[in-house]
């Protein structure tokens, strides 16, 4: 299973590459928002439909499924995407930066163990003081702390499963398949929706992933002291201005990185998502049995704290 979400983040951070690559700066987040857009749409078509095809033949397919789709994919990479060195010539390539191709000579030849931390070293310079203004470099690691804690309280969440099993709602599978389905469906229409709402009334990306943060903090709130299912579908008016850190931090880092300084960046972007969430969710799921008993919605506040803490640090 970490596999498989391994692979879904590291295809998310190539297509950033590419959305970055070959798009203009004026454009660019709209069009990281409209592919989180289409990408929910597809999980909550997926997430309905599984539901009840676990009730009809199980699950044992359903693995197979992803296999083959996940073959199909590394297909389509190999022969249908366009090598970068073919247009190397015509722009700088985000995946052929002058220190990728400098690395890539060093892999032809050998590549040993300190030249692997030696190019590790430089994911983390990227983001050093000397390398831009004063002022681009802090706009970069407030970013940068502001993803992070956006992932930490997205991690609370891994719990929210439990949480809605549990008294007072005490939902069954399917209530919460049809929930999932629903937040999802509702989250890609109004994110899109709200991004053109907001680029159109002169709203910059630092002040819109500051508006998600309020709404993130708000629709965890609502949820952690909600009592009746209506209040949870209620809260879904909320919830879809809530992701747009997730969207937008990538474009605008790349306002203040040079081009062969994104790819590196990007990657580190990638690491943090992965290991935030692959240990996160292990985390606050343990956090959450050790507090159901006498404070049931511990994780949903702790998701408020951290959703205000990347408020502050967007401001």
């Amino acid at each position: 299973m970490y596999i498989f979400l391994d692979f879904l983040f590291f295809l998310d951070f190539a297509m950033g590459l590419i959305i970055t690559d070959n798009t203009k700066e004026n454009n660019r987040s709209s069009r990281f928002v409209l592919f989180e857009a289409i990408t929910t749409a597809v999980s909550a078509v997926v997430t309905f439909g599984i539901g009840y095809y676990i009730n009809w033949r199980g699950f044992t397919d359903l693995y197979w499924i992803s296999l083959g789709l996940q073959i199909l994919s590394i297909v389509i990479v190999i022969f249908f995407f366009k090598n970068p060195s073919h247009i190397l010539n015509e722009r700088t390539s985000l995946l052929s930066s002058p220190i990728q191709s400098d690395i890539d000579i060093r892999i032809k030849g050998s590549y040993s163990l300190p030249t692997k931390c030696k190019d590790c070293l430089i994911i983390f310079k990227v983001f050093g003081f000397k390398n831009r203004s004063r002022k681009k470099s802090i706009s970069l690691l407030l970013t940068l702390f502001a993803y992070l804690f956006y992932l930490l309280a997205c991690s609370t969440y891994a719990s929210f499963l439990w949480y809605l099993l549990d008294s007072p709602f005490c939902w069954s599978s399917e209530n919460y398949g049809n929930y999932t389905a629903l937040a999802l469906v509702s989250s890609a229409i109004f994110s899109f929706l709200g991004m053109k709402l907001f680029t159109r009334i002169g709203m910059n990306d630092t002040i819109i992933c500051t508006l998600s943060q309020l709404c993130f903090t708000a629709s965890s709130l609502w949820i952690a002291f909600a009592r009746h299912s209506w209040q949870l579908y209620a809260g879904l008016l909320i919830s879809p201005y809530a992701d747009y850190q997730n969207s937008l931090t990538l474009p605008m880092m790349s306002r203040w990185l040079e081009p062969h300084e994104r790819n590196h960046a990007f990657t580190l972007v990638a690491e943090v998502n992965t290991i935030i969430t692959t240990f996160g969710n292990s985390i606050f799921n343990e956090v959450y049995a050790l507090t159901v008993v006498h404070f049931r919605n511990f994780t949903l506040l702790l998701a408020a704290g951290f959703s205000i803490i990347s408020l502050i640090l967007n401001m």
